[in-house]
């Protein structure tokens, strides 16, 4: 009698272990994962935690389930879950923003893609980020747009990072730091009118394309060690640096 008591004891914590992770996604080693799976997750209310996995398929943020209609063209989709990404490859598309419908996306708590590799174009466009953002050791292979997103935390990691296609950072406002140590920047770095609540670090970053930082304000900035391979344009900003090599 006593040990059907404990084989019982042990079914229902099993159980209860079981329901309890049932709100995270945990997917780690090398395999295949279609980008609709990670949709159906976050409908479903799941965190998404995601290691060396191979993501096909289109990753598209607009098209949840969560949304607020805001007004006939305009539509603000909400994913309230953590977004988790550790070395992973992204074959298709990565969208969190759709102009021509009007939809946009705000990301409640973390946005992480750490020592990724993005295949295709990636449309960061208008989102608002309310936790950490970390894209630090990651690769845009295309086009990498960031225009008018709000990143709110008091700090965002794009450290040692390599785009090679354009970054189209326009109108971008980082509540606090933003750090860019170590970035290569194979074609056009656009950061007009960027706005930063606290220090913007490009120490030792490279751009082999042509910079633009025009009317960007940050009450401090470090381009120390910076390399400006092409022509760059700093006119009208207030950044507060000393911008010799």
């Amino acid at each position: 009698m006593k040990q059907l008591f404990i084989k019982i004891l042990i079914f229902v914590f099993m159980i209860q272990t079981v329901v309890g992770c049932s709100s995270t996604t945990v997917t780690t080693g090398i395999r295949d994962i279609q980008a609709s799976f990670i949709i159906e997750q976050l409908n479903e209310g799941k965190h998404v935690y995601l290691d060396s996995c191979i993501v096909w398929g289109d990753l598209d943020f607009t098209i949840l389930n969560n949304r607020n209609p805001i007004a006939s063209n305009l539509t603000q989709v909400f994913v309230e879950r953590s977004i988790t990404f550790t070395n992973c490859v992204f074959l298709g598309k990565v969208k969190a923003f759709d102009g021509t419908s009007g939809i946009s996306v705000e990301f409640a708590h973390n946005l992480s893609f750490t020592g990724c590799d993005f295949r295709s174009e990636v449309d960061f466009s208008e989102v608002i980020v309310g936790g950490p953002a970390f894209f630090t050791g990651s690769k845009f292979r295309d086009m990498a747009l960031f225009q008018g997103a709000h990143f709110r935390h008091k700090k965002v990691y794009f450290n040692e990072m390599l785009f090679e296609g354009d970054a189209l950072f326009q109108n971008v406002i980082f509540a606090g730091e933003v750090n860019f140590l170590h970035t290569v920047f194979n074609a056009s770095a656009m950061f007009q009118k960027v706005i930063a609540g606290g220090l913007m670090f490009f120490g030792d970053v490279r751009f082999d394309g042509y910079a633009d930082f025009t009317y960007a304000r940050a009450p401090e900035s470090i381009f120390r060690y910076a390399k400006f391979n092409q022509r760059y344009d700093f006119g009208d900003s207030n950044i507060n640096s000393d911008l010799s090599q």
